[in-house]
């Protein structure tokens, strides 16, 4: 999660579900959060900084 950048488009590992990298919180107990809007859903949620994401690479 640490060297996406802002707006990527990438794949959560353990369940496959599809993300938006919409920003990032530093000053949270657990560490840094990362803003996320899940596929297909409206309401942005947060990712741990620790989690395994594949990028979807832009097709032509």
């Amino acid at each position: 999660m640490r060297n996406l950048p802002i707006g990527a488009h990438f794949i959560l590992k353990r369940t496959g579900d599809r993300y938006e990298l919409l920003g990032h919180k530093r000053d949270t107990p657990g560490g840094t959060q990362y803003v996320v809007r899940r596929s297909g859903f409206a309401k942005p949620t947060t990712l741990h900084h620790s989690c395994h994401v594949e990028i979807i690479k832009d097709t032509p």
